[in-house]
């Protein structure tokens, strides 16, 4: 395993930063690349970038379970105390800001220029209950529903990480088996499909897998650590692979998966995923290596803040593009937005997240 520190992976911080890219452009850019099979199948690789939303959860409940791991095998227990002030450290600083922004100054400011604005109840945010609400309103704040699935995984697994140390495997298939019964019921009775905590209780599942395996060092991770560069190759292209697998057979034969391809293929990406973290934690001869690449470790570093930031961007700054009647390429303002964007996440990791992080790393037990 490499970083620059013992309990520090720049490739993890370099996948994250690759899965917000991902979902900022399905956010902010909606292209029609028209009908026909290659239209159609390159649509489908451009709208499934918004699985990238799981990679997110796959990574956190892989460290949360690597650091519990670790804390529990160097001190001999583990503090739930402090993991969850160290949560709330790296989560709440940056969250309280853009609540006092959402639910006081933009009412306030709607009021003043008599704009009608659609605010959910406040509560469902503070207490990070949002991916409940599933009735329509402002766009800026839609997308910090997974803050709300994040933080509700953070307290269940604290209290498992005390009470479950050596029963991390058995909690993993309790969560796989709750999140795949959950999927189907939802899939049948046309219940909340997307938003639900147990939706991805399958992720965090992966997650906890992948770094409960890199610590007993068995047979996947030397596996891993003994790929050629070709197998490397070969392993890199296993999703895409999959990816046009399942589109061609929903193409050809639609009826013979119909809805449950969708399920399926996420399933798969979300497995792959798994193994992908192994593979950059532990081969060295990796063909995509991610620890090198300064910009999207950069990007990761950042990603909290790109994250919460990127629907007002977009929110206000189209309105703005209107409101001085700047008539650009749809792409073009992407990309002017995208900028924005890093602009201001990169000055709130500086002014607003940094003091807060130095906190939470002096606090760290190991």
């Amino acid at each position: 395993m490499s970083g620059g520190s013992k309990y520090y992976f720049p490739q993890l911080d370099a996948v994250r930063g690759l899965s917000f890219l991902a979902v900022y452009f399905v956010h902010a850019y909606h292209p029609d690349f028209g009908t026909g099979f290659f239209n159609r199948l390159l649509q489908y690789l451009y709208d499934n970038l918004a699985l990238s939303i799981d990679v997110f959860f796959i990574l956190s409940s892989f460290l949360l379970t690597w650091l519990g791991i670790n804390e529990y095998k160097v001190k001999g227990n583990f503090s739930f105390i402090n993991y969850f002030i160290r949560r709330a450290l790296r989560i709440w600083p940056l969250y309280i800001l853009l609540m006092i922004f959402s639910f006081i100054v933009v009412p306030y400011v709607a009021a003043y220029y008599h704009v009608p604005v659609t605010l959910p109840p406040a509560y469902y945010y503070l207490f990070f209950i949002s991916n409940f609400y599933l009735e329509g309103h402002v766009y800026f704040l839609r997308f910090l529903w997974t803050l709300s699935v994040e933080e509700q995984f953070y307290l269940f697994w604290g209290f498992c990480l005390v009470l479950f140390q050596k029963r991390m495997l058995l909690c993993a298939l309790c969560l796989t088996a709750i999140s795949i019964a959950y999927t189907i019921y939802a899939a049948l009775y046309n219940a909340d499909g997307y938003y639900n905590t147990l939706i991805y209780l399958f992720d965090f599942a992966v997650g906890i897998l992948a770094a409960v395996l890199l610590h007993r060092s068995g047979y996947v991770v030397e596996l891993f650590k003994k790929m050629t560069t070709l197998r490397s190759i070969l392993f890199l292209l296993l999703l895409p692979v999959l990816f046009i697998v399942i589109f061609c057979i929903n193409f050809f034969t639609p009826d013979l998966f119909g809805y449950w391809a969708n399920i399926i293929m996420r399933y798969l990406f979300i497995i792959y995923i798994g193994f992908f973290i192994i593979d950059q934690m532990v081969n060295e001869k990796t063909f995509l290596k991610l620890k090198s690449q300064r910009f999207l470790i950069y990007t990761g570093k950042i990603s909290y803040g790109l994250y919460c930031f990127h629907g007002i961007v977009l929110t206000f700054g189209l309105l703005l593009l209107q409101k001085i009647k700047i008539d650009l390429p749809v792409l073009l303002q992407t990309m002017i937005l995208l900028i924005a964007n890093y602009l201001i996440a990169a000055t709130s990791y500086q002014l607003i997240e940094k003091p807060f992080l130095k906190l939470k790393n002096r606090l760290r037990r190991i």
